[in-house]
């Protein structure tokens, strides 16, 4: 039984989709992962399902480094539409970064609730219920 609906995965590299959509199902946390390639993709996916009252997704796993529109420019943009969001998803950082600056950068949006290494496991679902 899946503990979750949906989750939104943000991503720009397929391997890393393949293996994550693949963990997130098997693992039974949830049935049903939408990916997005980069933050704008992802930002217009919600701005509709808000636009068409449909519900949002429960998690959102967020890479930061994407082309288009990276990880920090998603949740910015995010900051400026989440008065209208009636029940906010819940987002984890999902990167390979090293760098503590993108660890305290991570920590100054309130919407951030984790910040998860690459590669996606079983145990980092664990720690996300």
């Amino acid at each position: 039984m899946a503990r979750f609906g949906n989750i939104l995965l943000v991503e720009d590299d397929p391997i890393t989709v393949m293996v994550c959509d693949r963990i997130i199902k098997m693992s039974g946390f949830s049935n049903e992962v939408l990916s997005k390639h980069n933050g704008q993709d992802a930002i217009n996916h919600l701005k509709e399902l808000i636009q068409t009252n449909k519900e949002l997704p429960d998690i959102i796993f967020l890479d930061i480094n994407m082309p288009v529109m990276n990880g920090w420019d998603f949740l910015q943009e995010l900051e400026t539409i989440k008065q209208q969001i009636n029940k906010m998803p819940r987002i984890f950082i999902l990167s390979s970064t090293v760098d503590p600056e993108d660890y305290k950068k991570a920590a100054e949006f309130l919407t951030v609730e984790g910040f998860i290494s690459k590669p996606l496991t079983q145990e980092h679902l664990k720690g996300v219920l």
